[in-house]
């Protein structure tokens, strides 16, 4: 059986697929009809008008075959192997410029990712990874990283984040999300692979009491389990636990660049929808979110009597009224919807009322210093004596954490830092991964400017004196930790205003 291509427009898909979902599948036209109506419409929608499709099939999706073979092939129905794929570019594509050596360039730059369909009626939308520039709306920040496949036996590249539905009965949204994880990691660390469904049920086994396939759903320490059990020094967050600073902290990881897990639910409000998504970023900041941002009193007692008694206010840049970025197995990719109403997209009045009520953090395992103790430590560190910030100065914070690698490779190259104070930072020894908290103001933070910065060890969970602290500076002094001492050395230098780190996100 040899593979056939067909490449068409934006306006010929729906015809398109129904016909193929109708032969390949051997479903119906009245069910192939619903499955793009229902399915599929709604991704090709929200793509720019010049898209055009290359569509292959059969294809061999390595992560569908998992389940089959370890699924669907021991049922007793008639189940399809194969899958059918469709890729993506800007502008007119014609079947020749595949076998024109001088045309492969121009093709590659207009790649925009791909979706597989999988004969899993109605749950046909299989692994994808769609670049935000074929959407019509990607005013966004997200992680992202670089993912191969191929077109007519020819290599592409796309940058984007893996996506896919469930199929309700190998992997429902808890696995979906854990495959992602795997997916995104494994594409940018030696360290972590990818994860395919059985490689995933096969590390819960010994976590569960029941069956596990078909699939009923994983609640979140089964989740953490796994994303443990694959490499990660999980953190799980609650909303019982954490209150009003449970958003400041989902806000903190995201801004860190690190794809989340959180679990949504409305059982507390009466409902019945346990459900589970992952952010992944957030849209570009506004100087109306600037302006529009509130003092908010800190959770914690002592730093909240510190800030009274400098008569200190800080504004926290996780405190943002924000869209964040959500990569939902129901939905299309890359939702935006803020978090107190993570699932406003569906019309189901099911989902009314669900909330986010626990996230998980896939951190690198040797990160003991988690965020919200970083955070305080950091703030802390800003409001002792030694910078001197006069009272009634209002303050603004950006705390993230970033590998130390990242951070000095930005300062090799970012000219806006004193260059003294750069070298200083380019040459302390550090562990592989900071916290680093950014100290700006309302005006400077819509330049993208700072005036300040304080780093901290991401492996010290010791607070109490200075262990943890690699360096902080603002305006003219910096201090730094003496190795034999234990004490602040504090050194007289005028830093001057220089640009926010944005690698995390690509952006702010």
């Amino acid at each position: 059986m040899s593979i056939t291509t067909i490449i068409c427009a934006l306006p010929e898909i729906r015809h398109q697929l129904i016909q193929l979902i109708r032969d390949e599948f051997s479903v119906s036209q009245q069910i192939a009809e619903k499955v793009y109506d229902r399915r599929l419409g709604q991704h090709f929608q929200r793509f720019q008008p010049d898209i055009h499709f290359v569509i292959e099939y059969p294809y061999v999706d390595r992560v569908y075959r998992d389940s089959y073979y370890s699924y669907f092939s021991t049922k007793m129905g008639a189940y399809k192997k194969d899958c059918i794929k469709l890729s993506f570019f800007c502008g007119e594509v014609r079947a020749d410029q595949f076998r024109d050596e001088s045309q492969i360039l121009d093709l590659r730059n207009r790649y925009l990712g791909f979706m597989i369909l999988r004969p899993t009626i109605p749950n046909v939308i299989g692994r994808s990874v769609i670049s935000p520039s074929a959407l019509l709306k990607h005013d966004f920040l997200c992680v992202m990283s670089k993912f191969q496949s191929t077109v007519c036996s020819v290599k592409f590249e796309v940058t984007g984040f893996p996506h896919s539905s469930q199929d309700a009965e190998t992997i429902t949204c808890a696995e979906t999300s854990i495959w992602a994880i795997m997916e995104y990691f494994a594409s940018k660390y030696p360290e972590y692979k990818p994860a395919l469904p059985s490689v995933i049920i096969n590390a819960l086994k010994s976590r569960s009491n029941f069956r596990q396939i078909p699939s009923e759903g994983l609640n979140v320490d089964q989740m953490g389990y796994a994303l443990r059990e694959f490499g990660f020094g999980t953190k799980i967050y609650s909303k019982d636990e954490f209150g009003d600073g449970f958003k400041n902290l989902i806000s903190t990881y995201v801004e860190s660049g690190l794809p989340l897990i959180a679990t949504v639910s409305n059982t507390h409000n009466g409902g019945e929808v346990g459900h589970a998504v992952l952010l992944v970023g957030h849209n570009n900041t506004t100087d109306v979110n600037i302006d529009k941002l509130q003092v908010r009193s800190e959770q914690d007692v002592k730093l909240n009597a510190l800030l009274k008694s400098r008569n200190i206010q800080i504004i926290d840049n996780d405190d943002i009224e924000r869209d964040f970025v959500i990569v939902d197995d129901n939905r299309p990719v890359y939702q935006l919807a803020p978090l107190d109403q993570p699932v406003q997209h569906y019309q189901n009045p099911v989902w009314a009322n669900c909330e986010i009520v626990h996230f998980l953090v896939p951190l690198y395992p040797k990160i003991y210093l988690d965020a919200s103790l970083a955070k305080k430590y950091i703030k802390t560190l800003l409001l002792e004596n030694q910078f001197n910030i006069p009272m009634g100065t209002e303050i603004f914070i950006r705390i993230f954490l970033t590998s130390s690698r990242s951070y000095k490779d930005y300062l090799s190259q970012d000219r806006s830092f004193h260059p003294d104070f750069r070298d200083f930072i380019l040459d302390a020894p550090m562990s592989k991964f900071v916290w680093v908290g950014e100290i700006s103001s309302r005006k400077l933070i819509k330049q993208k400017k700072a005036k300040g910065v304080i780093i901290i060890d991401a492996t010290e969970p010791n607070l109490t004196k200075y262990d943890a602290l690699i360096v902080s500076a603002y305006e003219d002094y910096f201090f730094y930790c003496d190795d034999v001492s234990n004490e602040l050395i504090k050194n007289s230098l005028p830093l001057g205003e220089f640009n926010i780190y944005t690698n995390n996100l690509k952006g702010f």
